[in-house]
Order: C-alpha cells, then structure tokens, then sequence
C-alpha cells in the first residue's frame, strides 16, 4: 500500500488483524494453500502459539478469543488438493461430511433462497 507521499509501505493482512483482536476466521478449501501459508499457520495452531510477519520479523501472539475454522474437500476426489499431515490436522476438530440428498439440497435452495421449486433442480 502507498502512504501519502506515494511510498510503498507494509501494511497487515486481516488474517493479521484477527489474531490481534481475537477474531473468528474461516479459511475455505485449506488443503488448497501454498506450503508456506501452512507452514505459518501451523506455527500459529502449535504450542507456541505465534504468527511471525515476516516482512517486519514481528511476532504476534494471538488473543484469548482468536479462533480459526477450515474446510477442504477430499484430496483424491477434487483436482489440486493436497493431503495435509496427519500432524497439522490434529490442530484441528474434523468434522465429515456426506453429500445431501439431491431433495434435501432442493427443499433447503427453496425455503433458504425463497424461489420456485422449479428453479431448485
């Protein structure tokens, strides 16, 4: 980002933000991250408990009520997703699970989305 002298000039993330502030964060499709995202994030789930900005060698050691939730699909079954160690995903609680019927998917799009029954297929 530039300041208002036209500078470019290092400014935090909102992943950054939530760990300061003790935000809740959801990160779609994780197993869909570069190495050394979850390289960061591992680092920030372990003991220590610890985010490193590596632009400015900060340490930032997340508040009380920081939480961080994931998802991702299946590796084998989705192109480009890779298999996350057994390691990192004991940081997390997994949760599985199965495709919704094709009538329970229609009857939630028309009561959630409110449309024609004739639009949900």
């Amino acid at each position: 980002v530039s300041n208002e002298q036209g500078k470019l000039v290092f400014q935090e993330g909102i992943l950054v933000e939530a760990v300061r502030n003790g935000y809740w964060v959801l990160l779609d499709e994780l197993n869909l991250a570069p190495s050394e995202v979850l390289e960061a994030l591992n680092r920030l789930l372990d003991d220590n408990r610890e985010l490193l900005i590596p632009e400015t060698q900060t340490l930032v050691h997340p508040h009380p009520h920081f939480l961080l939730f994931a998802t991702q699909n299946p590796p084998g079954l989705y192109g480009g997703r890779k298999q996350l160690s057994r390691a990192f995903r004991n940081r997390f609680v997994e949760l599985h699970f199965d495709n919704l019927p094709e009538d329970e998917l229609e009857t939630i799009l028309q009561k959630r989305c409110d449309i024609p029954p004739s639009y949900c297929r």
